[in-house]
């Protein structure tokens, strides 16, 4: 089985997303229900890329890298889809998961990088220090750049959308931010960023069965006690914990606001998880050599949402 097509040996920004994307979509043509868009363009109008598997009414959605400096997680989750397009053609059971059935039933969606104009800053791509416009904010924080979790415009995608948000901004107020910042700024109103405004719009049309958001890091499963009111939530949370090793926890009170999977949760009353993938140095990218090993942990997650979604 072929499974080299979606590798990087040092950083993994939006050119090799896009290179990766072409040669899946070639390489795997002949899967009618393989689909490849856009769900908009990025502040830098960069087209956000989304892959699609699958058949039927139900689905899941992967969404990856809100934050730049968590590209890690768009190199993890384009490994797994390759990884699930090799099983699926080939008809193949992977340990108990029969991929080609449960994909009759249900669609895997993914998204793997919501913030390329962010990625690009932190894997330092050349043209990012063209864009005038956006040099000052990128000078003022030059030290944070392998740091910066914000987009390019210095708003963290992950505290931008409509839930609890004003609960978000009073909180990072109090630690000072309250302006453009390489982390932590929550915006000057909710999806006031392209890219949050195109991550809603989408959920809006497609209404999701289930999101999984891959954040870094910690090897933690974050679920929260609201979800209490949706069926069998935390049952699914502990499955993803017991098949990945990960600990099923509660977010601290400041990380519980404005994010994608609170909003989710609060917008559709749907499972919604976030997944702090790996360990390493706080706020620095994961380093590249562990994808593999992250992908071996947290693969299951996927195929238990399958499953449950699917029944």
């Amino acid at each position: 089985m072929r499974s080299n097509i979606v590798e990087s040996e040092l950083s993994y920004g939006y050119r090799k997303l896009i290179g990766n994307i072409q040669f899946l979509q070639y390489e795997f043509r002949d899967i009618p229900c393989f689909e490849i868009g856009s769900i908009g363009t990025s502040t830098l109008k960069k087209k956000i890329p989304y892959m699609q598997i699958g058949k039927g009414n139900r689905s899941i959605f992967v969404n990856a890298a809100h934050h730049a400096n968590e590209w890690l997680t768009s190199l993890v989750s384009m490994m797994f889809l390759e990884k699930i397009l090799n099983l699926f053609r080939e008809k193949r059971t992977y340990k108990t998961y029969a991929i080609y059935e449960l994909l009759q039933n249900t669609k895997l969606f993914f998204v793997p990088m919501v913030n390329p104009d962010g990625v690009d800053l932190v894997v330092k791509e050349p043209y990012i220090f063209q864009q005038k416009e956006y040099l000052n904010l990128i000078f003022k924080n030059y030290g944070k750049i392998k740091n910066w979790k914000a987009n390019i415009r210095g708003v963290d995608l992950n505290l931008n959308y409509p839930a609890k948000w004003e609960k978000a901004k009073n909180a990072k107020r109090k630690k000072g931010i309250s302006y453009p910042h390489y982390r932590d700024y929550v915006g000057p109103n909710p999806l006031s960023e392209v890219e949050t405004q195109n991550m809603v719009s989408l959920s809006n049309i497609l209404q999701f069965d289930l999101s999984i958001s891959l954040h870094s890091q910690g090897e933690e499963i974050y679920w929260d006690d609201f979800q209490g009111k949706i069926p069998k939530s935390k049952e699914i949370g502990e499955k993803f914990a017991a098949v990945s090793g990960y600990t099923l926890t509660k977010p601290e009170i400041d990380s519980s606001y404005a994010g994608y999977k609170d909003w989710f949760v609060e917008r559709f009353q749907k499972p919604g998880y976030t997944i702090e993938i790996g360990k390493g140095n706080p706020g620095e990218p994961l380093p590249i050599s562990q994808a593999g090993e992250i992908l071996e942990k947290i693969e299951e997650i996927f195929l238990v949402a399958l499953e449950e979604i699917g029944k």
